[in-house]
């Protein structure tokens, strides 16, 4: 039987990947069985190497066995030198295609190939990925695979290093130079106060223009980028120059530059030119793709709203891993150019792009992967298929730039990309951005991407509004909505001076602040009654109203796909939320991050806070029907994938992996590693004890806390402005207080059950009946729950005072309806009761649970109410032993000795499996070390278990 070699697949394989790019062409950006390639060795051939137009060479080795040989062949093509342009090869692919293609009638697009990925780091060592093991998949995934590598992180740090480098030369240089008046007027067309920020982002748009040019510069009726320097860089000459692209649009990137080179003074147009110029020859020569990538990571940093705005840069490798996972669901022939020209997908809150960019990205990979060439139909996904709006001018002209960058020389009428007003304009009309969308179908905007947009100076208008300054967008029109909204809050509990900080951008009044918060309130109720129902709630932030707004633009069976909060899954302000996913949506899945940092658990840049990605597909049919609920699945990722291609095998994952399915009203289990912790906690709260190695479950008689006892109060309620009836301060010296409070914590004190108040309250004038409503209310209640706990430093879940006792902002009350307490208290710091104290409380930060006084009522506890009174005593004999008793932070339980005894005693006093004898309690001491191990209740402190 005749036997295919080796070259002879070399051939197909070349053949098979042309076929899925238009721009990998044989012999001239893909090159087959190759010599007179590498300086150092003509004579060494290698299998395949593409070679991208914009991107580095990727060597392809291939065998018939994965194993050493055809890795070391795949090293061996790294840091060789290119003969052509003189690049070094940075990147590898050892390729294994199975023995039984060998043989003739075998087709290599049918099969499964093996492949790993060697590429040199920042330091110049090779590293492999992955670590171990090898990839699998088709054709098409390898190519995916070559299309991702394509692309160097070293170019891409070079290219930050020096746009970092000419924006800080050239803003010093304005700053030192111009005029504060010019500085103003700079602020006013970036709608920012004048700042450094502010004309650092300035410049970085005039980088980003000349930057653009280059890339389209020979293409018919674009003047060539030298004419800039003719006469030394004259103002006149670039204003000329960018004047004739705009005849032919490219509206977006060009306009705003063009308004801010006015404001530059004409004696320093020449200096900052010369530089800029420079600046942006180095970028070029570095690929479109890989500025354009660095270029919104470096505009977000210039963003000098953002600890109002909330408006987060999505980094590259998220934005990628939540566009992959929702175009992954859009229903629609991607073969068929007009079909996909035909969807309508959109981001309210843009930014700088990354999301709709990286949707792009994957529309045309998919496209390409089909046979067709993603130029064919660039103009109409940018002229109909993408959707872009934000509030910053410099936003959404990076975010148009990058919709374009894939295909520059192809030129559109105009994008869907809007700049919207903010705040009051001349005539004192309020504009709250994107929201104003939650009323209707169109807002005006203030800066459009065609060229008979309104323009205006700050706020004031300069021009009449028509047609095209509509930015109109039908309920019930997109096919995806896509988004990382702004996550502020209208509520002042944290920054002061700032009446509301969720519309405190861009220097609004403490007024248009205001007035901006009242309209939005007063369209809660008109979409309540439209949709039977809302996401949005003020505590919860803008995030869930920009949930409102996707939810109205989407038409049954489209997709949401957002990057929200952490404690959008458990958070008592996220109900409304939850609710409607419930009620109006399906195949609901919540992805989550289960490091061990904060940080490294967020999606985005610099949140500093724990988020997740939540992907839902509005249901068809008749919109509120229940029945048609098809549950909620959780991932979790152990790391935030930190290269594209890792990406895709994160995608792959987790579709395939189901991870752990329940209502998306109850999402206890996101971010949680271990599945059987997962399951345990699960099962308990449903009245069974399900230990890992235990066959069979135990029955256990659980209650919500809200059935057998009442919650406590606010801090705010306790001592707050024009609120609470108590100064609150520290008790002193042999004072005995009339009304004493557990109000802060004090770890080294809370590690025994019985912890004594730290302050006390003196009743403000006028306050008294208040005041001694509040004591009644307590109706003597001693038993306090742990707030915010910090479960790798504190010990305790709920602690008892020796007297009744006012809880405080750590330590609200748990006020029980009988003689309770005691039992409560035992359950609460088992090792079980820790579990469910966990599961249900938010867990933004590791390491961290968080309770708030309003979840109080559905905490699954023991019910007490079933207890005998034999047991009763019980438990008041076992109190009077373990108050004396010092417990480990509650992250230690696994080697607590204190803890263990705790467990074992109240095992014995229910009776809970007394037929298993020594194995239950194995089954508990491995549940322990599983717990104790989870990132969320160790926070990487050292004292988590060894494994």
């Amino acid at each position: 039987m005749p036997q295919n070699v080796e070259s002879t697949l070399n051939t197909v394989l070349g053949q098979l990947l042309c076929s899925r790019h238009p721009r990998w062409i044989l012999d001239q950006t893909l090159f087959i069985e190759c010599t007179d390639i590498i300086l150092e060795n003509r004579a060494a051939r290698i299998d395949l190497l593409v070679h991208p137009t914009g991107g580095q060479p990727v060597a392809v080795e291939t065998e018939f066995k994965a194993g050493p040989q055809v890795e070391g062949e795949a090293k061996a093509r790294l840091k060789k030198t290119m003969k052509s342009n003189g690049e070094r090869i940075e990147c590898a692919i050892a390729v294994a295609m199975p023995p039984e293609l060998r043989q003739s009638q075998i087709r290599l697009e049918e099969c499964e190939l093996k492949y790993c990925v060697q590429q040199l780091n920042e330091h110049d060592d090779c590293v492999r990925w992955p670590d171990t093991d090898w990839l699998t998949g088709g054709v098409d995934q390898l190519t995916d695979a070559i299309e991702y590598v394509s692309l160097s992180e070293r170019r891409l740090q070079i290219g930050v290093n020096t746009l970092e480098s000419t924006v800080s030369t050239v803003s010093e240089l304005l700053r030192r130079e111009a005029s504060e008046s010019i500085l103003a007027k700079i602020g006013q067309i970036l709608h920012q106060a004048p700042s450094e920020q502010t004309v650092r982002m300035a410049v970085a748009i005039l980088i980003n223009a000349v930057v653009f040019h280059y890339n389209i510069e020979g293409q018919k009726g674009v003047p060539n980028a030298v004419t800039y320097g003719k006469e030394d860089f004259l103002k006149s000459n670039i204003h000329d120059t960018w004047n004739q692209i705009l005849q032919i649009n490219y509206w977006p990137i060009f306009s705003i530059a063009q308004e801010i080179l006015q404001c530059i003074p004409t004696r320093l147009t020449s200096i900052v030119f010369r530089q800029i110029s420079h600046g942006a020859e180095k970028l070029v020569s570095l690929g479109s793709s890989t500025f354009h990538d660095l270029s919104g990571r470096m505009f977000q940093t210039l963003i000098s709203d953002r600890k109002f705005l909330a408006t987060f840069y999505t980094l590259p490798e998220s934005a990628k891993l939540l566009a992959d996972l929702a175009v992954d669901r859009i229903d629609v022939d991607w073969s068929d150019g007009k079909a996909i020209c035909d969807l309508r997908i959109a981001d309210f809150a843009c930014g700088t792009g990354a999301l709709l960019s990286a949707v792009q990205r994957e529309i045309y990979r998919r496209f390409r992967r089909t046979g067709g060439d993603d130029a064919t139909i660039h103009q109409s996904v940018i002229e109909q298929t993408l959707i872009g709006s934000d509030i910053m001018p410099a936003a959404t002209h990076i975010t148009a730039s990058m919709l374009s960058s894939p295909h520059p020389q192809v030129t559109y009428e105009a994008s869907k990309v809007h700049t919207l007003p903010y705040g009051k304009n001349s005539r004192d009309l309020v504009s709250i951005g994107a929201l104003d969308l939650l009323d209707g179908d169109y807002v005006p905007t203030i800066f459009n991407t065609a060229p008979q947009s309104r323009r205006m100076e700050g706020r004031q208008t300069t021009e009449e509004v028509d047609s095209n300054s509509e930015f109109k967008i039908p309920d019930g029109s997109c096919d995806l909505v896509i988004m990382n909204p702004p996550f502020t809050r209208p509520t002042n509990h944290e920054i002061a001076n700032v009446p509301v900080p969720s519309f405190a951008g861009f220097g609004t009044t403490s007024s248009e602040q205001e007035a901006m918060s009242i309209k939005l309130k007063r369209t809660a109720p008109k979409i309540k009654k439209k949709r039977n129902g809302q996401f949005g709630n003020g505590n919860a932030g803008l995030a869930s109203n920009f949930m409102d707004l996707a939810h109205a633009k989407l038409k049954p069976g489209g997709i949401m796909a957002m990057v929200l909060p952490f404690s959008f899954a458990t958070g008592a302000s996220w109900k409304n939320a939850r609710r409607m996913l419930d009620k109006c949506y399906d195949q609901i899945r919540i992805i989550a991050i289960s490091a061990n940092g904060t940080e490294d658990r967020s999606f985005s840049a610099d949140t500093g806070m724990a988020e997740c990605l939540l992907i839902a597909t509005k249901i068809k049919g008749k919109l509120y029907d229940k029945d048609i609920w098809g549950g909620a699945e959780f991932s979790s990722l152990p790391s935030r994938p930190t290269t594209f291609l890792e990406v895709r095998h994160c995608v792959d994952r987790i579709w395939r992996d189901q991870e752990f399915q329940d209502s998306i009203l109850d999402a206890g289990g996101v971010g949680i590693k271990d599945k059987s912790v997962l399951e345990t906690a699960r099962k308990l709260r449903g009245g069974v004890l399900a230990l890992p190695r235990i066959a069979k479950g135990i029955p256990i008689r659980m209650v919500l806390l809200g059935e057998i006892a009442d919650r406590g109060l606010l801090g705010r309620d306790i001592s707050g402005k024009d609120r609470g009836p108590f100064d609150v301060r520290s008790i002193n010296e042999g004072e005995v207080p009339t009304y004493p409070i557990l109000w802060s914590h004090n770890c080294e004190i809370e590690r025994y059950l019985i912890v004594p108040p730290d302050k006390c309250g003196d009743v403000r004038p006028g306050f008294k009946v208040k005041a001694d409503g509040i004591w009644k209310k307590l109706n003597g209640s001693k038993l306090h729950s742990n707030l915010d706990f910090r479960l790798n430093s504190q010990s305790l879940s709920m602690c008892m005072t020796p007297e009744p006792c006012i809880g405080g902002r750590a330590w609200p009350n748990v006020i029980t309806r009988k003689d309770y307490e005691i039992p409560l208290l035992l359950w609460a710091n088992s090792t079980l009761g820790l579990l469910m104290f966990w599961y249900c409380g938010t867990r933004q930060q590791q390491g961290r649970s968080v309770l708030s006084i309003s979840r109080h009522p559905n905490l699954p506890v023991l019910d007490v109410r079933t207890l005998t009174k034999k047991q009763l005593e019980k438990c008041q004999a076992l109190f009077d032993i373990f108050k004396e008793r010092t417990f480990l932070p509650a992250n230690e339980a696994y080697r607590d000795p204190v803890r263990k005894d705790l467990d074992t005693e109240l095992f014995k006093m229910l009776a809970l499996g007394k037929e298993m004898g020594d194995s239950l309690h194995e089954g508990l001491d491995l549940f322990r070390r599983k717990w104790c191990s989870e990132p969320s209740v160790h926070g990487g402190k050292s004292t988590h278990p060894k494994n």
